[in-house]
């Protein structure tokens, strides 16, 4: 799929690579994000086995090294299978939701985003306040905040958005396009005459969406989406399934990112067309959208990520550190901690 989790794989592959480890990847389902990791020299697999039984696949090609010194990986089901693969070698497992259980079959089941919490995890990462509390509360873990990292080599400000909105971009996976919410956007967009263009499962799907992101002057979704349109210098509203959590800007920020730029900070609420009109008319300027530029190269940026997801498995491992970084996590003490 072309989702946040995926998105956020495939990015701190390349990344890692690029700070010169070898990286293999595993899904049990490979697709459009395996064939683009493929096209950068990382190979993705949907089995592995270390039990000296392979694949019948494998018997005519080379066999392929599964030595590996650290595992980060996403969802339960994942950490699980590996961990049965590999009992000994560190886990690092990231924790993107809130989200821990679904109904199928009429039965209560755990969702992919609950920790897994029978496999050994070595170190769990929490992308925001919120789900670090929610792993303390629920499951007594002390989790390290890693928040969503954007590649700003990918996303960056081409050019200067226009005077006044002349096009919007809706980038979400859950909705189609006649939801209310949607709606709500569209009469935003016919208020400054502007065009309104959409990107998701339900409208147009693409890998790369850079190109719709910097036509656009204001990129609106949740999570991901709407960082990679701060990024890229437009200007960013949280928008979608969880209600609306608004223009993000210097005010806003340490709110809605608490909430992983879900909409929750807002109580699950919508603020109405006529109320986005005002909040993008009083941020819709180039000192919000420098601000926004440079927060996400200092907050979310991909490369210092991947050092911290290193920093991590050095200290997992044992492995003196020898360069001193200043990386976006932090152990994330509770208001009653602090207290």
């Amino acid at each position: 799929m072309l989702a946040g989790s995926e998105s956020w794989a495939y990015t701190l592959a390349i990344q890692l690579k690029k700070l010169g480890h070898k990286v293999q990847c595993f899904s049990p389902e490979l697709g459009i994000i395996s064939e683009e990791l493929d096209k950068e020299g990382i190979s993705s697999f949907n089995q592995i086995s270390t039990s000296g039984v392979k694949p019948f696949s494998f018997v005519f090609g080379e066999e392929p090294d599964h030595n590996y010194d650290v595992i980060i990986a996403n969802h339960n089901h994942i950490v699980r299978i590996l961990r049965e693969q590999f009992p000994k070698t560190p886990i690092i497992s990231t924790i993107h939701g809130i989200i821990h259980f679904q109904k199928e079959n009429g039965q209560e089941v755990w969702a992919p985003e609950h920790p897994e919490l029978e496999s050994g995890v070595n170190q769990f990462i929490a992308v925001s306040e919120e789900v670090c509390d929610k792993l303390q509360r629920d499951y007594n873990i002390d989790a390290t905040i890693i928040r969503n990292f954007i590649d700003t080599n990918r996303y960056y400000p081409k050019k200067k958005v226009s005077k006044t909105p002349k096009q919007f971009l809706f980038n979400s996976n859950y909705h189609s396009a006649h939801d209310p919410e949607v709606e709500i956007i569209r009469t935003v967009a016919k208020h400054y005459g502007a065009k309104l263009t959409a990107v998701g499962m339900n409208f147009v799907q693409t890998f790369d969406t850079v190109k719709a992101v910097q036509d656009a002057d204001v990129v609106i979704g949740m999570g991901r989406s709407v960082l990679e349109g701060v990024a890229a210098g437009r200007l960013g509203i949280v928008h979608g399934r969880w209600g609306t959590g608004g223009v993000i800007h210097q005010g806003s920020i340490d709110e809605i990112r608490k909430f992983n730029f879900s909409g929750r900070n807002n109580d699950d609420k919508y603020l109405t067309a006529e109320e986005l009109i005002v909040e993008i008319d009083k941020f819709y300027n180039q000192k919000t959208i420098d601000w926004g530029i440079n927060y996400i190269k200092r907050e979310h940026n991909a490369v210092v990520a991947a050092e911290s997801f290193v920093r991590i498995a050095r200290d997992l491992l044992g492995q003196n550190i020898t360069r001193v970084i200043e990386p976006p996590m932090k152990k994330y003490k509770r208001q009653k901690d602090v207290a």
